[in-house]
Protein backbone atom coordinates (compact mmCIF):
# COMPACT_ATOMS: atom_id res chain seq x y z
CA UNK A 1 0.00 0.00 0.00
CA UNK A 2 2.84 2.65 1.15
CA UNK A 3 4.27 1.57 -2.27
CA UNK A 4 1.49 3.04 -4.18
CA UNK A 5 1.27 6.41 -2.56
CA UNK A 6 4.58 7.41 -4.63
CA UNK A 7 3.87 10.03 -6.69
CA UNK A 8 -0.13 10.21 -5.70
CA UNK A 9 0.34 12.54 -2.90
CA UNK A 10 -2.23 15.07 -4.06
CA UNK A 11 -4.79 11.43 -4.48
CA UNK A 12 -4.13 10.26 -1.19
CA UNK A 13 -4.54 13.56 0.59
CA UNK A 14 -8.07 14.16 -0.22
CA UNK A 15 -9.05 10.98 0.29
CA UNK A 16 -12.53 10.03 2.54
CA UNK A 17 -12.70 7.18 5.67
CA UNK A 18 -14.88 5.22 3.01
CA UNK A 19 -12.34 5.35 0.58
CA UNK A 20 -9.27 4.14 2.61
CA UNK A 21 -11.83 1.50 4.54
CA UNK A 22 -12.44 0.55 0.13
CA UNK A 23 -8.63 0.74 -0.80
CA UNK A 24 -7.78 -1.45 2.61
CA UNK A 25 -10.26 -3.82 1.69
CA UNK A 26 -9.58 -4.34 -2.04
CA UNK A 27 -5.03 -4.32 -0.95
CA UNK A 28 -6.26 -7.43 1.33
CA UNK A 29 -8.08 -9.17 -1.80
CA UNK A 30 -5.29 -8.53 -3.94
CA UNK A 31 -2.56 -10.11 -1.89
CA UNK A 32 -4.34 -13.25 -0.65
CA UNK A 33 -3.55 -15.55 -3.17
CA UNK A 34 0.22 -14.79 -2.38
CA UNK A 35 -0.28 -16.00 1.44
CA UNK A 36 -2.75 -18.81 0.22
CA UNK A 37 -5.94 -17.20 1.96
CA UNK A 38 -9.55 -17.64 0.27
CA UNK A 39 -10.06 -14.02 -0.93
CA UNK A 40 -14.10 -14.75 -0.53
CA UNK A 41 -13.24 -14.68 3.48
CA UNK A 42 -12.41 -11.15 3.40
CA UNK A 43 -15.54 -8.93 4.23
CA UNK A 44 -15.78 -5.26 4.87
CA UNK A 45 -18.23 -4.30 7.12
CA UNK A 46 -17.34 -0.89 7.15
CA UNK A 47 -18.60 1.03 10.69
CA UNK A 48 -21.74 -1.65 11.20
CA UNK A 49 -19.77 -3.96 12.97
CA UNK A 50 -16.28 -3.77 15.01
CA UNK A 51 -14.00 -4.60 13.04
CA UNK A 52 -14.18 -2.93 9.74
CA UNK A 53 -12.72 -5.96 8.13
CA UNK A 54 -13.92 -9.35 9.12
CA UNK A 55 -11.60 -12.80 8.36
CA UNK A 56 -13.81 -15.49 8.34
CA UNK A 57 -13.12 -18.93 9.97
CA UNK A 58 -10.03 -17.10 11.24
CA UNK A 59 -10.70 -15.25 14.59
CA UNK A 60 -9.11 -12.18 13.09
CA UNK A 61 -10.34 -8.88 12.17
CA UNK A 62 -8.86 -4.78 10.59
CA UNK A 63 -9.89 -1.21 12.16
CA UNK A 64 -9.32 0.96 9.30
CA UNK A 65 -8.74 4.34 11.04
CA UNK A 66 -7.18 7.20 8.99
CA UNK A 67 -6.65 11.16 9.63
CA UNK A 68 -6.13 14.25 6.85
CA UNK A 69 -3.25 15.14 9.03
CA UNK A 70 0.47 14.89 9.05
CA UNK A 71 -0.01 12.58 12.36
CA UNK A 72 -0.21 9.35 13.65
CA UNK A 73 -2.81 9.97 16.15
CA UNK A 74 -6.58 10.29 15.88
CA UNK A 75 -9.82 9.22 17.91
CA UNK A 76 -10.94 5.66 17.87
CA UNK A 77 -13.66 3.07 18.48
CA UNK A 78 -15.75 3.10 21.70
CA UNK A 79 -14.55 1.38 24.67
CA UNK A 80 -17.82 -0.76 24.84
CA UNK A 81 -17.42 -1.77 21.59
CA UNK A 82 -21.09 -2.97 21.78
CA UNK A 83 -21.11 -3.88 18.05
CA UNK A 84 -17.88 -6.48 18.40
CA UNK A 85 -18.22 -8.94 15.65
CA UNK A 86 -18.37 -12.13 18.34
CA UNK A 87 -16.28 -14.29 16.20
CA UNK A 88 -13.42 -11.82 16.35
CA UNK A 89 -10.75 -12.72 18.71
CA UNK A 90 -7.86 -10.85 17.52
CA UNK A 91 -7.79 -7.39 15.70
CA UNK A 92 -5.37 -5.34 14.34
CA UNK A 93 -5.06 -1.88 13.51
CA UNK A 94 -4.34 -0.52 9.93
CA UNK A 95 -3.79 2.86 9.63
CA UNK A 96 -3.44 5.56 7.26
CA UNK A 97 -2.03 8.84 7.89
CA UNK A 98 -3.34 10.96 4.92
CA UNK A 99 -1.34 14.73 5.39
CA UNK A 100 2.13 15.39 4.54
CA UNK A 101 3.80 12.49 2.59
CA UNK A 102 0.84 9.39 2.95
CA UNK A 103 1.57 6.34 4.47
CA UNK A 104 0.17 3.47 5.79
CA UNK A 105 0.97 1.49 9.76
CA UNK A 106 -0.43 -2.05 10.66
CA UNK A 107 0.04 -3.49 14.19
CA UNK A 108 -1.93 -4.84 16.77
CA UNK A 109 -4.68 -2.91 18.05
CA UNK A 110 -4.12 -2.72 21.91
CA UNK A 111 -0.77 -1.82 21.13
CA UNK A 112 -1.94 1.15 19.61
CA UNK A 113 -4.30 2.88 22.06
CA UNK A 114 -2.73 5.41 24.43
CA UNK A 115 -5.70 6.54 26.39
CA UNK A 116 -9.62 7.40 26.52
CA UNK A 117 -11.23 10.59 25.28
CA UNK A 118 -15.14 11.66 25.93
CA UNK A 119 -16.80 12.53 22.54
CA UNK A 120 -21.05 10.97 23.12
CA UNK A 121 -19.22 8.09 24.79
CA UNK A 122 -15.94 6.98 26.03
CA UNK A 123 -13.79 6.86 22.91
CA UNK A 124 -9.86 5.08 22.42
CA UNK A 125 -7.47 8.03 21.28
CA UNK A 126 -4.79 6.03 19.16
CA UNK A 127 -1.20 6.58 18.75
CA UNK A 128 0.36 4.20 15.98
CA UNK A 129 3.76 5.68 16.93
CA UNK A 130 3.30 4.61 20.80
CA UNK A 131 5.87 2.29 22.68
CA UNK A 132 4.11 -1.10 23.85
CA UNK A 133 4.38 -0.57 27.74
CA UNK A 134 2.53 3.04 27.53
CA UNK A 135 -0.46 1.91 26.12
CA UNK A 136 -3.60 2.46 27.64
CA UNK A 137 -4.39 -1.04 28.93
CA UNK A 138 -0.42 -1.57 30.87
CA UNK A 139 -1.32 1.86 32.32
CA UNK A 140 -4.43 0.74 34.03
CA UNK A 141 -2.17 -2.64 34.88
CA UNK A 142 -4.47 -4.87 32.52
CA UNK A 143 -4.56 -6.30 29.54
CA UNK A 144 -6.99 -5.74 26.29
CA UNK A 145 -8.11 -9.15 26.07
CA UNK A 146 -9.25 -9.60 29.80
CA UNK A 147 -10.77 -5.89 29.61
CA UNK A 148 -12.75 -6.17 26.58
CA UNK A 149 -14.51 -8.93 28.03
CA UNK A 150 -15.57 -6.78 31.05
CA UNK A 151 -19.23 -5.46 30.70
CA UNK A 152 -19.95 -2.23 29.99
CA UNK A 153 -20.38 -1.01 33.78
CA UNK A 154 -16.99 -2.82 34.81
CA UNK A 155 -15.17 -1.50 32.04
CA UNK A 156 -16.65 2.25 32.88
CA UNK A 157 -15.70 2.06 36.83
CA UNK A 158 -12.14 0.64 35.76
CA UNK A 159 -11.20 3.37 34.08
CA UNK A 160 -13.10 5.85 36.00
CA UNK A 161 -10.61 4.59 39.27
CA UNK A 162 -7.39 4.47 37.12
CA UNK A 163 -7.92 8.34 36.56
CA UNK A 164 -8.98 8.76 40.09
CA UNK A 165 -6.00 7.20 41.26
CA UNK A 166 -3.81 8.93 38.73
CA UNK A 167 -5.10 12.45 40.03
CA UNK A 168 -4.54 11.54 43.49
CA UNK A 169 -0.86 11.16 42.59
CA UNK A 170 -0.09 13.94 41.05
CA UNK A 171 -2.13 15.59 43.71
CA UNK A 172 -4.49 17.40 41.55
CA UNK A 173 -8.27 18.18 42.40
CA UNK A 174 -9.85 16.33 39.26
CA UNK A 175 -12.62 13.80 38.73
CA UNK A 176 -13.78 11.84 35.70
CA UNK A 177 -15.94 13.17 33.52
CA UNK A 178 -18.29 10.94 30.91
CA UNK A 179 -20.98 12.96 29.96
CA UNK A 180 -21.44 15.62 27.36
CA UNK A 181 -19.15 16.57 24.28
CA UNK A 182 -15.56 16.72 26.11
CA UNK A 183 -12.41 15.63 25.12
CA UNK A 184 -11.01 15.36 28.47
CA UNK A 185 -11.84 12.66 30.94
CA UNK A 186 -10.99 15.26 34.30
CA UNK A 187 -13.00 17.85 35.47
CA UNK A 188 -10.70 20.34 36.21
CA UNK A 189 -10.44 24.07 37.01
CA UNK A 190 -10.25 26.94 34.65
CA UNK A 191 -8.01 28.60 36.54
CA UNK A 192 -5.32 26.26 36.69
CA UNK A 193 -5.20 27.03 32.95
CA UNK A 194 -2.07 28.84 31.11
CA UNK A 195 -2.42 32.52 29.95
CA UNK A 196 -2.00 31.30 26.24
CA UNK A 197 -4.62 28.15 27.00
CA UNK A 198 -7.39 31.08 28.35
CA UNK A 199 -6.80 33.38 25.38
CA UNK A 200 -7.57 30.72 22.70
CA UNK A 201 -11.01 29.89 25.01
CA UNK A 202 -12.01 33.73 25.70
CA UNK A 203 -11.41 34.23 21.92
CA UNK A 204 -13.83 31.49 20.90
CA UNK A 205 -16.43 32.84 23.44
CA UNK A 206 -16.35 36.17 22.00
CA UNK A 207 -16.65 34.79 19.02
CA UNK A 208 -19.48 31.98 19.86
CA UNK A 209 -21.73 33.96 22.41
CA UNK A 210 -23.52 37.31 21.69
CA UNK A 211 -24.96 36.59 25.55
CA UNK A 212 -21.50 37.65 27.20
CA UNK A 213 -22.62 41.23 25.70
CA UNK A 214 -25.87 41.12 28.09
CA UNK A 215 -24.87 44.35 29.87
CA UNK A 216 -28.46 45.87 30.18
CA UNK A 217 -31.47 43.45 28.80
CA UNK A 218 -30.83 39.77 30.23
CA UNK A 219 -27.84 39.83 32.24
CA UNK A 220 -28.92 37.08 34.76
CA UNK A 221 -28.45 34.43 31.72
CA UNK A 222 -25.20 35.83 30.28
CA UNK A 223 -23.13 32.95 31.19
CA UNK A 224 -25.30 30.39 31.21
CA UNK A 225 -24.64 29.18 27.78
CA UNK A 226 -20.92 29.63 28.02
CA UNK A 227 -20.05 27.64 31.03
CA UNK A 228 -22.11 24.61 29.74
CA UNK A 229 -20.38 24.76 26.95
CA UNK A 230 -16.96 25.44 28.87
CA UNK A 231 -17.53 22.24 30.62
CA UNK A 232 -18.73 20.24 27.86
CA UNK A 233 -16.41 20.72 25.15
CA UNK A 234 -13.42 21.39 27.92
CA UNK A 235 -14.22 19.94 30.97
CA UNK A 236 -13.42 22.95 32.93
CA UNK A 237 -15.53 24.49 35.62
CA UNK A 238 -15.30 28.54 36.83
CA UNK A 239 -16.04 29.27 39.99
CA UNK A 240 -15.75 33.44 38.78
CA UNK A 241 -16.99 33.22 35.92
CA UNK A 242 -18.29 36.81 35.92
CA UNK A 243 -14.44 37.87 36.82
CA UNK A 244 -13.13 36.36 33.33
CA UNK A 245 -15.02 39.50 30.96
CA UNK A 246 -15.54 42.44 33.74
CA UNK A 247 -12.37 41.87 36.60
CA UNK A 248 -10.04 44.92 35.79
CA UNK A 249 -12.92 47.71 35.14
CA UNK A 250 -13.70 49.55 32.65
CA UNK A 251 -12.09 50.79 29.53
CA UNK A 252 -11.54 54.50 29.39
CA UNK A 253 -9.26 55.04 26.46
CA UNK A 254 -9.55 53.79 22.40
CA UNK A 255 -6.42 54.41 20.33
CA UNK A 256 -4.83 57.09 22.83
CA UNK A 257 -7.64 58.78 23.42
CA UNK A 258 -10.19 59.67 26.20
CA UNK A 259 -13.51 58.19 25.69
CA UNK A 260 -16.32 60.75 27.54
CA UNK A 261 -18.52 57.35 28.69
CA UNK A 262 -16.00 54.71 29.64
CA UNK A 263 -16.76 51.27 27.73
CA UNK A 264 -17.56 48.18 29.76
CA UNK A 265 -14.54 45.88 30.03
CA UNK A 266 -15.97 43.20 27.43
CA UNK A 267 -15.87 45.70 24.86
CA UNK A 268 -12.48 46.45 25.35
CA UNK A 269 -12.01 42.65 25.82
CA UNK A 270 -13.47 41.99 22.64
CA UNK A 271 -11.57 44.66 20.65
CA UNK A 272 -7.87 43.80 21.67
CA UNK A 273 -9.29 40.08 20.87
CA UNK A 274 -9.60 41.37 17.33
CA UNK A 275 -6.54 40.02 15.83
CA UNK A 276 -6.85 36.75 17.41
CA UNK A 277 -10.95 36.55 16.44
CA UNK A 278 -10.37 37.39 12.87
CA UNK A 279 -7.26 34.65 12.28
CA UNK A 280 -9.89 31.51 13.64
CA UNK A 281 -12.86 33.41 11.53
CA UNK A 282 -10.96 33.01 8.30
CA UNK A 283 -9.75 29.89 8.95
CA UNK A 284 -11.88 28.20 11.49
CA UNK A 285 -11.45 24.87 13.01
CA UNK A 286 -13.53 21.60 12.88
CA UNK A 287 -14.13 22.78 16.62
CA UNK A 288 -14.98 25.91 15.95
CA UNK A 289 -17.34 25.51 12.77
CA UNK A 290 -19.20 22.94 14.97
CA UNK A 291 -19.75 25.14 17.61
CA UNK A 292 -21.05 27.85 15.14
CA UNK A 293 -23.28 25.51 13.71
CA UNK A 294 -24.64 25.07 17.42
CA UNK A 295 -24.60 28.89 18.74
CA UNK A 296 -24.93 31.16 16.11
CA UNK A 297 -27.97 32.17 14.05
CA UNK A 298 -28.75 29.44 11.05
CA UNK A 299 -28.66 33.00 8.72
CA UNK A 300 -25.32 33.03 9.10
CA UNK A 301 -22.98 33.03 5.49
CA UNK A 302 -20.36 30.18 5.80
CA UNK A 303 -18.48 31.99 3.03
CA UNK A 304 -17.98 35.25 5.05
CA UNK A 305 -17.52 34.20 9.12
CA UNK A 306 -16.02 37.33 9.87
CA UNK A 307 -18.81 39.69 8.16
CA UNK A 308 -21.70 37.76 10.09
CA UNK A 309 -19.85 37.65 13.14
CA UNK A 310 -19.90 41.59 12.92
CA UNK A 311 -23.27 41.75 12.01
CA UNK A 312 -24.85 39.53 14.89
CA UNK A 313 -21.92 41.92 17.29
CA UNK A 314 -23.35 44.71 16.15
CA UNK A 315 -27.18 43.79 16.59
CA UNK A 316 -26.45 42.55 20.07
CA UNK A 317 -25.01 45.94 21.04
CA UNK A 318 -28.36 47.94 19.47
CA UNK A 319 -30.16 45.90 21.77
CA UNK A 320 -28.31 47.20 24.74
CA UNK A 321 -29.04 50.45 26.42
CA UNK A 322 -25.32 50.38 27.39
CA UNK A 323 -23.80 49.51 24.41
CA UNK A 324 -26.60 51.33 21.89
CA UNK A 325 -24.33 53.98 21.48
CA UNK A 326 -21.18 52.65 20.97
CA UNK A 327 -19.98 52.62 17.17
CA UNK A 328 -18.86 48.91 17.15
CA UNK A 329 -18.42 48.20 13.70
CA UNK A 330 -16.13 51.40 13.21
CA UNK A 331 -14.27 50.35 15.92
CA UNK A 332 -13.56 46.77 15.05
CA UNK A 333 -12.76 48.13 11.61
CA UNK A 334 -10.49 50.28 12.59
CA UNK A 335 -9.07 47.47 15.08
CA UNK A 336 -9.41 49.86 17.88
CA UNK A 337 -6.98 49.48 20.89
CA UNK A 338 -8.80 49.76 24.50
CA UNK A 339 -6.97 51.01 27.80
CA UNK A 340 -8.24 50.81 30.35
Amino acid sequence: MNEKTNGKTEFYNKMKPSEVEQLSYDSMVEVAPSVDFPKERIELISGHVFPDILLHETKYGVEIKSTQKDSWTSTGSSIVESTRDADTERVYMLFAKLGGTPEFRCKPYQQCLSNIAVTHAPRYLIDMELDEKNNIFSLMKTNYDEFRQLNEADKISQVRQYYIEKAKAKGKYEMPWWMGGTTNVNLSFYADLDIEEKREIETRALILFESLFNVSKDRQNKYKTFSLWLCTNYSLLCTNMRDLFTAGGSYHYINGQKLEHPYPHIVGDLLNSLPRIKKMLKDPDYMLMKNIEEFWDPKYDRNDLLSSWVNMIEDKFKSQAELKDIPIRELIEMEAIAEI
